[in-house]
């Protein structure tokens, strides 16, 4: 072989040193035009442009419904109570025009005894807790299946109502132990007090 002139060994020289520089850039060149896409497949998500279209709702409207909750005690709902249409039925006895019917209170015999000085029986007494004019006081004497009476006007009093002194005379009566009994009425009052003895001695 023939060796090549000084001067083509020069040139071949630098055309290999230029070619293998040319190769690293471009070698270079490539890698750095692919990195921004790796990038964007392993980093993080690329921006996107524009509004997104908006999603409907899933909800479904409310009802207006209230819905009721089953009761946690479980137990079954009372049944209410079916009243008596006979309950509330007015006494057929009392119209509703009647008068009120009379109470009946308590009468006291405060004293009952035969008086020589007038020979009469004298009587007095009162009614509890009643306080009231126009009543009627009467003092019925029996003896012997024969009864004697008197009357008098009642008085009302500041706690009760009176019975003023009630005289039996003794020109009705007969010697002997009678049984005197106090009673009294009004239009919405009655009582009669309890028995008490009464020598008469004319």
């Amino acid at each position: 072989m023939h060796a090549l002139p000084s001067a083509t060994r020069r040139r071949l020289g630098v055309l290999a040193v230029g070619g293998a520089l040319c190769l690293t850039g471009c070698a270079g060149s490539a890698a750095g035009l692919q990195a921004p896409s790796a990038a964007g497949a392993t980093g993080g998500a690329v921006p996107v442009t524009g509004s997104a279209a908006p999603t409907p709702s899933a909800a479904a409207p409310s009802s207006s419904v209230p819905a009721v909750a089953p009761s946690s005690s479980g137990t079954a709902p009372s049944t209410p109570a079916v009243q008596d249409p006979g309950a509330d039925e007015p006494d057929e006895e009392l119209a509703a025009t009647d008068p009120p019917r009379p109470q009946t209170t308590d009468v006291v015999l405060s004293y009952s005894y035969w008086d020589p000085a007038t020979a009469s029986v004298l009587a007095s007494g009162y009614v509890s807790p009643v306080i009231e004019d126009g009543g009627t006081c009467t003092l019925v004497l029996t003896r012997d299946g024969r009864s004697v009476t008197a009357r008098a006007a009642a008085q009302a009093d500041a706690s009760t109502t009176t019975c003023p002194e009630l005289r039996v005379p003794g020109d009705q009566l007969t010697a002997g132990e009678w049984s005197a009994v106090l009673r009294y009425s009004s239009g919405t009052t009655t009582g009669e007090s309890p028995q008490a003895g009464v020598e008469v001695t004319p």
